[in-house]
């Protein structure tokens, strides 16, 4: 544990004592009732953290009030007594691991859910009636008109104080000792503080001082209910990443304002409202580690040792955690994802088991579904959000132990192995490759597609010492798997890619993005990428990254680009096309392939030519059918299950679901 004294060192704040310095940061599982109220999954989702060794568990995104402050659906309700009994049993679970709960108190002002709110005859407010951008982004997309937003009165700026206030109130009544007052990314109370947002003449608006009122009376108001004996910590964008936005300077001005009266600063980045800085604060794969680290400092540099402060950001292990914290950069470290994938890596990590921590992706499925009024599930942790389910992530062992036979070793072959051996099964997989990972290896070759690599590294290493007998080199038969004599049979086959049967698809500089994006194949330096999903995507932006000229065509319109990416991981993804000065092109299909490049025919029913020296096909791919047929009958058909891309072409989330989700039924 000496490797990570920083990490394990304890603290004591006004009386309480923090275990160690990793903070659970927010997040949004979208579990409570449509009322607000705390639910047992709500409460499962969060205790395998406490359990897995954090200080602090915050639970996210928790709305003031009912009336305006709603931000997603599933949220808890702080703004009723009769949240505390579900709060109560809350806390019980967080807090007997001897972890600290606190909770994040939020009002989503103009972010706020406008669908609910028009339900209630309710306009989004605001310090300003400024339309979000992701709302008018979607609505033009669309065609719709965006929310308006409505101005907020002096009288309704004061209940809103209140209900922060009444809402720290009921945490404490329920045995919290510390909050966090969300106060970045765009909430409401940087509307205020922000002059992006905030063009306000009154005493609320104008000047710096103005500007900082709200959030200065409302830290008056939420001290002057919980007493000085409670934690509080502030959630804060060091810079919002937007012209005209907070800059660090001038947040720092705000923190020597506001640090008597808070405990802790939390420092982020972005702010939600605007969609193309949500990778700073929800970073996907496509952004550095510790991203936000730099910003932190700056402040803890400022304040000293008159306030504690926290960094968060794509801070992926403990080794990262270390790192930060041994230098003195601040006095706390907020994780989130790496708590998702693996509730167990700090209890992993400290006792030298890095090897089998399951690493983040980063592909922001768990936090994309929100969006979605969908409740948070993980790519590769597949009982993240079902704990009530599988409580402690565990399947049950199986009643009668069966002889199971796979074929295919990609993820989704590997999974299914991984949990049939946990149900207590004897597995046999089989691998027509001489390694295993499938597709994945193909969809790991990228320079920013480090985290997945990490996950294939992790998926193999698990599967091999798993116990299953794995036979690589060994493309399975109906003979040979009938010579296994299985109790069930789980066909794993993955897919092929599409390659269309058209004039010129066979001169030499026609390839597929699979070879490409591994250097297996030369690729010059007029690029025309033709597939504009996840796939062409990724790999028009790393040829544009090494300099190449890239066009990347699309059949369908602009909302079917990236398809196959999440909603955060979509949107950064898009900034780094227009970054690299990728031309994007809709609504055109290939037709022919030739001497100087392809020819198109437009929605326009327009013949358009396009020049190129290498064409890269991103088309997609298709379920191998024909070796499931074959193999499919080597079994009664109650007894085989066809898992992965053979049965529906999907990414690592189906994949992984669809492997476990079969093999905890057997």
């Amino acid at each position: 544990m000496s490797k990570y004294k920083n990490v394990f060192s304890p603290i004591t704040i006004k009386g309480v004592e923090f275990k160690n310095r990793i903070e659970v940061a927010p997040m949004v599982p979208c579990m409570a009732t449509p009322e607000g109220w705390v639910t047992k999954e709500v409460i499962e989702f969060y205790r395998p953290f406490a359990r897995g060794g954090a200080a602090i568990v915050t639970v996210g995104d928790s709305a003031v009030n009912w009336q305006h402050a709603m931000d997603h659906e599933g949220q808890i309700n702080l703004g009723d007594d009769n949240v505390k009994m579900g709060l109560d049993d809350l806390a019980d679970e967080i807090q007997r691991y001897g972890a600290l709960i606190s909770i994040e108190l939020n009002h989503g002002g103009r972010f706020a859910n406008s669908m609910n709110l028009a339900s209630k005859g309710l306009k989004p407010v605001s310090s300003t009636p400024k339309p979000a951008e992701i709302d008018e982004y979607f609505s033009k997309l669309q065609g719709k008109t965006p929310a308006e937003v409505e101005e907020m009165s002096i009288s309704l700026i004061n209940k809103t104080i209140q209900d922060y206030a009444d809402a720290a109130g009921r945490c404490k009544d329920s045995g919290f000792k510390m909050v966090m007052i969300h106060g970045a990314h765009g909430m409401l109370p940087s509307q205020f503080l922000s002059q992006y947002v905030n063009k306000r003449t009154d005493r609320y608006g104008g000047s710096f001082e103005n500007r900082a009122r709200f959030c200065i009376e409302l830290l008056d108001a939420v001290r002057r209910r919980v007493g000085q004996d409670f934690i509080i910590e502030y959630r804060i964008s060091a810079d919002e990443l937007v012209e005209g936005g907070m800059k660090l300077q001038e947040v720092i001005e705000f923190v020597k304002l506001i640090k008597d009266k808070i405990d802790i600063l939390h420092v982020s980045a972005g702010m939600l409202p605007n969609p193309f800085t949500i990778q700073y604060m929800i970073q996907p794969l496509y952004v550095p580690y510790m991203l936000n680290v730099h910003l932190a400092e700056e402040i803890k540099k400022a304040v000293g040792n008159d306030l504690y402060v926290a960094t968060v950001g794509s801070v992926m292990t403990l080794d990262n955690a270390e790192e930060i914290l041994g230098r003195g950069l601040v006095d706390f470290v907020s994780m989130a994802r790496p708590f998702v994938a693996d509730p167990e890596f700090m209890r992993k990590t400290a006792l030298g088991k890095v090897e089998d921590v399951r690493p983040c992706v980063r592909c922001n499925t768990c936090c994309g579904r929100s969006a979605f009024f969908k409740k948070t599930r993980c790519a590769v942790n597949p009982t993240n959000g079902r704990e009530t389910r599988y409580p402690d992530g565990k399947v049950q062992k199986a009643d009668v132990k069966k002889k199971v036979v796979i074929v295919g070793g990609g993820p989704a072959g590997m999974q299914a192995a991984l949990t049939a051996i946990e149900r207590g099964h004897e597995v046999v997989l089989f691998e027509k490759e001489n390694s295993l990972g499938g597709t994945l290896k193909h969809a790991t070759d990228l320079e920013f597609k480090k985290d997945l690599k990490n996950y294939l590294h992790w998926i193999v290493a698990q599967t091999l010492k798993s116990g299953a007998r794995i036979k690589l080199n060994q493309e399975a038969t109906e003979e040979i798997i009938k010579k296994e004599n299985p109790d069930a049979l789980i066909l794993a086959v993955g897919a092929t890619p599409i390659i269309p049967n058209i004039p010129g698809i066979d001169k030499e500089y026609v390839h597929w993005s699979g070879d490409v994006d591994c250097g297996r194949v030369p690729v010059r330096d007029k690029v025309v990428v033709v597939g504009g999903g996840l796939t062409g995507a990724e790999s028009a932006v790393d040829l544009a990254m090494k300099g190449k000229d890239v066009t990347l065509i699309e059949m369908k319109g602009p909302e079917a680009l990236l398809n196959g990416s999440s909603l955060i991981n979509r949107f950064s993804l898009q900034s780094l096309l227009m970054k690299y000065g990728v031309k994007v092109v809709t609504n055109t299909k290939l037709e022919e392939i030739t001497d100087k490049g392809i020819k198109t025919i437009n929605s326009r029913f327009q013949w358009v030519e396009y020049e190129a020296d290498t064409v890269v096909l991103a088309l997609g791919m298709r379920p191998r059918k024909d070796v499931i047929n074959n193999l499919r009958c080597a079994l009664p058909e109650t007894e085989v299950y066809i898992i992965g891309d053979g049965k529906e072409i999907g990414n690592v989330y189906s994949a992984v679901h669809s492997g476990f989700d079969t093999a905890a039924e057997i």
